[in-house]
């Protein structure tokens, strides 16, 4: 019988795995995402995408209509699946401080395994152009998700009284610490770097002593999570 991790992380079939290795739109999200990384979205044009992927701008065209579509997959690809996962475990059933856990791996895994540099989609202020408010919007919505888990915690004595925004804002930053480090290491170990970034938040936010905080951990292993349904 599948856990209530299983049941609670799941998402929509979106997902890198939907490009094959050759794919054209593949080999632009990942050149458009470095040059994004090394000059700033504003910076960077759609001839030098073109270019660092090997095609002429107008056959970019065929693929995205322009540069902000490009930015809209990568928003797709690396937001749509996390609020879906952030609702749903903040809505289920169980002990907080698993469900963040759980949550935490799932999420930093994910971004860290995807061949994409992301670091500058959420470190700068692209979300504040209007025509992206509808990414900002999902954006908000997943912050909501973790608030609300944990101000479950703290209601249950899991967590420490602390002020949930607070907290939601250092785990944002945990995260986008993890996607810079993974953006200058290649050979970076996606699990490895999840599962010690979760245990650093719960480390930091947790009442448990820390041989109940490391059971608890050590049951993410039969927890299996997934992020598809």
């Amino acid at each position: 019988m599948a856990s209530k991790a299983d049941q609670t992380i799941g998402a929509s079939d979106q997902n890198w795995d939907q490009f094959a290795p050759n794919d054209t739109r593949r080999r632009i999200l990942m050149e458009a995402s470095a040059l994004f990384r090394r000059h700033g979205y504003q910076a960077t044009s759609t001839r030098q995408i073109a270019a660092a992927v090997g095609i002429r701008q107008p056959s970019l065209f065929h693929h995205f209509a322009n540069k902000q579509a490009i930015l809209e997959a990568l928003f797709s690809l690396s937001l749509d699946n996390a609020v879906v996962v952030a609702e749903r475990t903040a809505n289920a059933s169980g002990s907080a401080a698993a469900r963040l856990h759980d949550y935490l791996v799932w999420d930093l895994e994910t971004l860290l395994s995807l061949p994409l540099s992301l670091s500058e989609l959420y470190s700068s202020d692209i979300l504040r152009a209007p025509e992206l408010a509808h990414w900002a919007a999902k954006l908000e919505s997943l912050y909501l998700a973790l608030e609300k888990l944990v101000r479950q915690g703290i209601e249950a004595g899991e967590f420490v009284a602390t002020d949930p925004v607070l907290i939601r804002i250092l785990i944002a930053n945990v995260t986008i610490a993890h996607i810079q480090y993974a953006d200058e290491r290649p050979d970076r170990d996606p699990k490895k770097l999840a599962r010690d970034g979760a245990r650093f938040v719960l480390a930091g936010l947790s009442n448990m002593q820390s041989a109940h905080l490391d059971e608890l951990i050590s049951g993410t292993r039969s927890r299996t999570v997934s992020g598809q349904t």
